[in-house]
């Protein structure tokens, strides 16, 4: 009599236990899927991957969007984060620059077809043009020190990374300003900046 008195005592509480450890579960399992959702099918398979940007506010830019293109976004994978990439896979990286603010100046959006025939593909980008600046020297040294159409996707089919390749010549013209900070991303959606 003694031990089932003892087991209806302790039930309520193992059962909550294992309620708990079930739902951790389920909540970590949900967390590691939408880190995924933000990679196209493609991306997926290139697995792992590693980039240094200005990140800036996902809200600020989703309003940008929705300022110049009532049917945000167009295609189906946007990205976790809103960003203007400075160099994909950097080796060495640049932590010593980690934190450092930039100004990001949106001054075109367009949208179309990009073909890449050295991969064979043709994704669907929607973008916007940006030009940025820091405060800092050291940042702004080191974004002199880089060649490229700098930009933000917005959504795309196959990769961001085709979104440099948008013909702007005819864009929507935008006049946003939006501050950000360098860091370090990756494609499991973590973002470093120290």
């Amino acid at each position: 009599m003694k031990s089932w008195t003892t087991i209806r005592k302790i039930a309520p509480f193992a059962l909550t236990c294992a309620l708990c450890l079930l739902l951790a579960g389920c909540v970590s399992s949900q967390d590691d899927q939408s880190a995924q959702d933000h990679q196209s099918e493609q991306e997926k398979a290139e697995g792992y991957y590693w980039y240094e940007a200005v990140f800036l506010d996902k809200e600020d830019v989703e309003a940008a969007f929705g300022s110049v293109a009532e049917d945000f976004p167009k295609f189906e994978t946007v990205p976790q984060e809103f960003h203007v990439t400075t160099e994909f896979k950097p080796d060495p990286r640049h932590a010593d620059l980690y934190g450092s603010p930039v100004t990001v100046h949106i001054t075109g959006y367009t949208y179309g077809s990009v073909p890449d025939p050295e991969e064979g593909v043709v994704s669907d980008n929607e973008g916007f043009l940006v030009e940025i600046s820091s405060p800092d020297d050291r940042m702004q040294q080191f974004l002199d020190d880089i060649d490229k159409k700098w930009h933000i996707t917005g959504s795309y089919t196959i990769g961001g990374k085709y979104t440099e390749q948008l013909d702007f010549s005819d864009a929507t013209p935008v006049d946003v300003t939006l501050t950000g900070v360098f860091g370090l991303g990756d494609s499991d959606g973590t973002i470093t900046f120290e």
